[in-house]
């Protein structure tokens, strides 16, 4: 083909700033060509289909001709008519029929497809012409789709038709092909290769109005996401003059939307990358320009994944570029922060990948051996290193988000195996510090980062100190004995003249340091077996002593993680409950602490809690290990973990495992052959684990009876539990607990002829027997201990049991009296002291059976009230009978209402008159009474003492008389108690809130000497006291406004418990309707300003209580009160108080003018440093929310109060050199006086003279007396 001359030929369509730029020169364009006819819709349709036709033989003639077309000087292809064409279809596309906009979308597809092919064939340059049909059909399609998309981007809610994306992907299709063709053949279509910048970036425009809305994965595939990706791609590869332009972009479209992030990072990989990724490093370096100031925080959110994502696809770039980015760390936006962590995360990731290629990979074998020869191993250590060390620094990042994403990268690295192991124990240290952190999302990462190590571990399945720990000392012994030469001289002479122990460890630790050290130095290829030997002993030792400092790390902050479980926040507690199941498997001592401490969360107020708790129990004592509680353990391993947590728990880790249990039960995922393994334990077991089944067993019977229920059961029961055995071995724990077994059974019913009945006689009798502590030994107190909680367990079997309890307590009271006294002058006091026990007991239990059947009779009543009341609302609703029928069943109803207040009348006659005062009981109370009081001192033991006074104390919970009869005992003896004996002054303030519960009235008074109880010197009965005061408060049983400075004084204590339990009495006070702790604040100040406290322990009692102050009312109303104080102070020191306090409320408006109107009442104090300085604070807190109207009255009060404050100070000042002055006056008046007198006696001395005056003493004078030095 003949080349035509094209150069220095311009070209005839340049690319306009806008579609009607055409009507203008050098284009010269009509709206509609002069033949259009428009007379009527239907011609005017006919029109459009005519240009549309125009345009498609237009292109039937360069499909037949093709490039010649362009050749040709007669007649334009792209002539004017055809540009006109093209302008008005694509300008009036949007009213154009369905059909015709189909038509010109494939004529103008077709034109650019046609074009391209043609470009496709040509081996040299086209001609000017030929550029310009390019750049017109490409701009006429690029116009169409702006257009169109332009449109649907603001009409969001319209749904998209199937024809309009149809032509969408046709459209793209076209100029994607057209690209391509551009592209590939950039030296033949533009001159010298240099393509015209305009027509190229056409595609990319294109592009970026796609992508803008590609939001998810459903809109990025109908916008033909990818294809507008590829078409930018291919343009930065074919024009590299066109690459800032395209970069600005990216970075625009970055800045405003917050899915392209992750579409720039994946364009940046369908770029070339040889010789590098140009586009990439460009986008990198446009990152890392960017200012906080320059542009909108939304701007740097958006950008920032761009970052993470780039480096997640190609971080050996990231890393090559890291420098741009590293100033980022510095600078405010956390974002960036957050994404640079992220990335070099994905960086080390790689790094620790490359690494091991490094070491398995030949780099001669594979197409990877490049890569691996660029970076030496010391490089990717180094880099490493770096990089770690970053994301060590980045956890104390001042943004908790950030915090936050670096303990996630750090979970990551710990996941995919690309942490090195010298930072294993580093990193648990770092995660175990951060669980002190203030923000919930950081420790939650925190305890996922412990758990994910845990689970990661480089160790052994099996986390036991124990092996490990002999293990390393083992090695330390083989090392010690087999030093290298020079080593073992150096050891042996730095020991010479040491005996002091720390230093002997200090030099061992060194040489197995520098034995290490050594060892490392050696060479492989050289060593002897020895020698060999010998390495892999200090490589085992290293490995070892690595296992054991992780161990140590979670051992020592097991406090912090079980704090975890006593957090408000619910995350936290989940979290650590999925740790702790963890460490189980894993058999961290620290796990089986901490699952006891978080059974006692089922009783959490909080459902999805209780239930994260019943998972954890399950997934270590029920299922096997990652199961996820699917798969069961064999039953007898079942038996086994539940045994071992039975047998080690307190009383109240039992309570919290008997709800587990009987939650489970409930839900059948305890099979029942467990039982039956526990039965068998039981009955062939040793003591404790007879014990422990016997506990389990009566859990289990909680949810069914049918576990233990049985004729059978009851007499293995008491074989097992009340038998032989048991007696031997005086074992009054596994009595009492075959004792709590039976009192999962039904009452016996008096049958001789059942066999259960008849098993049950015998259970009674061996159950007495226990009761009156037939088996005791009186030789040691620790038995008569043990038997307490036998008995009492055992009195209320026999009142669950017994066809008639009252009747069996009374031959055991009888029984123990009998040889209790026997007659003599003196008993023994543990024989007393079980007496008393018993009889205590026996009296509670009489009362809980009294109200017992009382509620059955109620009950009986109230279902016979209901079915006569069902009657006779079917009477009245059928209209039958007379009136007098129905008058009768209304007087039956009320007979029921009178009938009911009579029973409740016998029950608190059968309380007061009856249990303690014609029963037997009853006949024992003034002994008991006289014990307690011990006038004289008589009774010294304490068991005999604590018993007697708990007696007392179920004595009257029996009867209201009796107890306000001896309220003032019991409190004297509480007063009178020795200080080493807290158990009884413990379990006397338990007694008294059990009786203020019952009888609020009689012990009101009593009041304030429970109070005091929150000063005994003992911590058990201080927080027992706080306990118990916390549950009459809480259910209004006691009044808290007169001492309630004792409870505020309770935040400041050294128990960190009593801190918490008082911390939760106040927030629980502060969810009340009407805060009451804004009523008590005034008192507590009072009271707080007269004690001798610590500034420190008033200001954080007061700063703890003032932030429940939420409402402004009250802030304003406080602030008023306070104020009115100063003039009632009577010290500085309380003038301080009432101003810290003032400063620590929620100013506004109100409260600096009220501040501000009574500025007289405090203005004598602003002297004071303190004072001031809480002035000031206040000034600056209001400066913040002051209205710009009222600064100009803020700043007066600020200048009153600077003025009186100087003023003060130099009134301060003046008086103290007035006091001192006046003190100097006073001693120089003195000394004149008395030099005065001394005159005057001189004086008469020497007139009345003596005759004899050598005989005659010299009288000195007082000043000269006074220097007379003694010889």
């Amino acid at each position: 083909m003949e080349q035509a001359n094209t150069s220095g030929v311009e070209p005839a369509f340049p690319i306009p700033a806008s579609l009607q730029d055409l009507e203008r020169a050098p284009y010269n364009l009509l709206p509609y060509p002069n033949d259009f006819a428009d007379d009527d819709e239907a011609t005017r349709a006919d029109s459009f289909q005519a240009l549309v036709f125009g345009l498609q033989q237009g292109n039937v003639a360069l499909r037949s001709q093709g490039m010649n077309v362009f050749f040709n000087t007669d007649e334009q292809w792209l002539s004017e008519d055809r540009l006109q064409a093209l302008y008005t279809l694509v300008r009036k596309f949007a009213s154009l029929a369905p059909a015709t906009k189909k038509g010109v979308v494939e004529v103008l597809v077709d034109t650019v497809k046609l074009l391209s092919s043609l470009l496709e064939q040509e081996s040299e340059t086209v001609p000017q012409s030929f550029r310009d049909a390019v750049a017109a059909h490409t701009y006429m399609l690029f116009s169409l789709l702006f257009s169109s998309e332009t449109a649907a981007a603001g009409d969001l809610n319209k749904k998209e038709s199937t024809e309009k994306q149809s032509l969408r992907e046709s459209c793209v299709a076209g100029l994607v092909c057209l690209t391509e063709s551009m592209a590939n053949n950039r030296p033949t279509l533009w001159q010298r290769g240099v393509p015209d910048e305009a027509v190229i970036l056409l595609p990319c425009r294109v592009a970026y109005i796609l992508l803008e809305r590609a939001t998810g994965v459903v809109a990025r595939k109908a916008l033909c996401g990818d294809e507008a990706l590829r078409m930018i791609a291919l343009t930065v590869d074919s024009a590299e003059s066109a690459l800032a332009s395209i970069a600005a972009a990216l970075m625009d479209l970055m800045h405003s939307h917050e899915h392209m992030a992750v579409l720039t990072a994946e364009l940046c990989i369908m770029v070339q990358e040889q010789p590098s990724n140009r586009l990439a490093i460009d986008l990198l370096r446009e990152s890392g320009r960017l200012e906080g100031a320059d542009i909108k925080a939304s701007g740097i959110k958006h950008v920032a994944p761009f970052l993470s994502e780039l480096a997640k696809l190609r971080p050996r770039l990231v890393l090559s570029h890291l420098s741009h980015l590293l100033p980022h760390m510095a600078r405010e936006p956390y974002h960036m922060r957050s994404a640079l962590v992220a990335a070099a995360a994905h960086i080390l990731e790689y790094l620790g990948k490359h690494s091991q290629q490094a070491e398995t990979t030949n780099p001669s074998s594979n197409q990877d051996a490049e890569d691996v020869a660029k970076s030496a191993p010391l490089d990717v250590a180094k880099s490493q290193d770096a990089l770690l060390d970053l994301l060590t620094e980045r956890v104390y990042d001042v943004s908790s988000f950030t915090r936050s994403a670096t303990l996630k990268a750090w979970i990551g690295l710990v996941q995919n195996g690309t942490l090195p192991k010298s930072r294993i124990v580093p990193v648990t240290r770092m995660a175990m510090d951060r669980l002190q952190d203030k923000t919930v999302m950081v420790r939650k990462q925190s305890m996922q980062l412990l758990t994910t190590l845990l689970e990661n571990n480089p160790f052994m399945g099996s986390l036991d100190p124990v092996p490990y720990t002999r293990k390393l000392m083992e090695l330390f012994e083989y090392v010690k004995k087999n030093l290298p030469e020079i080593i073992r001289e150096a050891h042996e002479a730095s020991l010479i003249g040491v005996e002091d122990n720390d230093t002997l460890s200090e030099i061992e630790f060194a040489t197995i340091k520098a034995t290490i050290a050594e060892v490392e130095s050696w060479e492989i290829d050289t060593l002897s077996e020895s020698q060999q030997d010998f390495s892999t002993k200090i490589k085992a030792l290293k490995y070892t002593q690595s296992a054991v400092d992780f161990i140590e790390v979670f051992e020592h902050a097991n406090t912090a993680l079980e704090g975890m479980l006593l957090s408000a926040n619910t995350s936290d507690v989940t979290e650590a409950l999925r740790f702790f199941v963890q460490a189980r498997h894993f058999q961290l001592p620290c796990a089986v602490t901490g699952m006891k401490r978080a059974l006692a969360l089922m009783w959490s107020s909080e459902q999805s809690i209780r239930d994260e708790v019943l998972k954890a129990f399950v997934d270590v004592f029920i299922a096997k290990p990652g199961t996820d509680g699917s798969e069961l353990l064999p039953d007898h391993d079942i038996a086994k973990n539940l045994l071992v947590l039975s047998g080690k728990s307190s009383v109240s880790e039992l309570a919290s495992v008997e709800e587990a249990v009987i939650r489970l039960v409930k839900e059948d995922r305890i099979p029942a052959e467990v039982f039956l393994i526990l039965w068998s334990i039981a009955s062939k077991g040793s003591g404790e684990a007879r014990a422990a089944a016997l506990q389990l067993l009566s859990m289990g019977a909680g949810a069914d009876r049918t576990i233990v229920d049985s004729k059978s059961r009851i007499k293995l029961l008491l074989e097992a539990g009340l038998g032989d055995y048991t007696q031997d071995r005086n074992d009054w724990r596994l009595a009492g607990a075959a004792a709590i077994v039976l009192q999962r059974i039904d009452r016996a019913k008096v049958d001789p002829s059942d066999a259960k009945f008849l098993v049950l006689e015998r259970v009674i009798e061996e159950l007495s027997t226990v009761a009156r502590g037939d088996w005791c030994r009186d030789d040691t107190p620790v038995d008569t201990l043990q038997w307490f909680s036998a008995a009492e367990q055992t009195i209320k079997a026999l009142f669950v049991i017994c066809p008639e309890p009252e009747k069996a307590c009374s031959d055991i009271i009888l029984g123990m009296h009998e040889t209790t006294f026997r007659g003599a002058d003196q008993c023994h006091p543990l024989r007393l002291a079980r007496f008393f026990h018993v009889l205590g007991q026996i009296a509670l239990e009489l009362l809980v059976y009294t109200e017992s059947l009382s509620g059955s009779v109620r009950r009986a009543n109230a279902r016979k009230s209901l079915k006569k009341q069902e009657q006779a609302d079917q009477a009245k609703g059928k209209k039958i009978g007379s009136n007098s029928g129905d008058d009768d069943i209304e007087a039956e109803l009320g007979m029921a209402a009178e009938v009911e207040a009579e029973n409740e009348r016998k029950l608190a006659d059968i309380s007061e008159n009856e249990i303690l005062g014609r029963g037997l009981v009853s006949v024992f109370a003034p002994l008991l009474v006289r014990v307690v009081g011990n006038d004289g001192g008589k009774f010294q033991s304490e068991v005999l003492m604590q018993s007697c006074t708990l007696a007392l104390c179920k004595f009257m919970c029996v009867s209201s008389s009796f107890c306000e009869k001896h309220l003032s005992l019991l409190f004297k003896a509480l007063a009178n108690a020795p200080a080493e004996d807290t158990i009884m002054r413990a379990n006397t303030v338990v007694a008294l809130g059990d009786l203020a519960f019952r009888f609020p009235n009689e012990v009101e008074p009593y009041t304030p000497r429970l109070y005091a109880c929150l000063r005994d010197s003992s911590t058990k009965v201080r927080r027992h006291t706080l306990m118990v005061l916390t549950h009459l408060i809480l259910n209004d049983m006691v009044k808290v406004k007169g001492q309630v400075c004792e409870i505020a004084l309770c935040l400041r204590d050294d128990d960190p418990r009593i801190r918490d339990m008082s911390r939760l009495l106040f927030h629980e006070l502060s969810k009340r309707s009407n805060n009451p702790i804004y009523n008590l604040l005034p008192d507590i100040i009072s009271q707080l300003s007269l004690l001798p406290n610590r500034k420190e322990d008033f200001r954080g009692i007061m700063s703890f209580l003032l932030g429940y102050i939420k409402k402004e009312r009250q802030n304003e109303m406080l602030t008023e009160k306070l104020c009115l104080r100063f003039p009632k102070c009577t010290t500085v020191s309380q003038k301080a108080d009432l101003s810290y306090c003032i400063a620590q409320l929620k100013l506004n408006e109100k409260s600096i003018k009220c501040l501000s109107d009574n500025f007289k009442l405090y203005k004598e104090a602003l002297h004071d440093d303190d004072v001031r300085k809480s002035f000031d604070s206040m000034i600056s807190k209001a400066k913040k929310f002051m209205k710009p109207e009222l600064r100009q009255f803020l700043e007066e009060w600020e200048s009153k109060l600077k003025e009186f404050a100087e003023l003060g100070a130099e009134n301060e000042l003046a008086g103290a050199k007035a006091a001192k002055a006046k003190k100097r006056a006073s001693k120089r008046a003195a000394r004149k006086q008395l030099e005065a007198v001394d005159e005057i006696e001189d004086e008469l001395e020497f007139d009345e003279g003596s005759v004899e005056k050598e005989n005659t003493p010299v009288r000195t004078s007082r000043r000269a007396r006074k220097n007379v030095v003694p010889m």
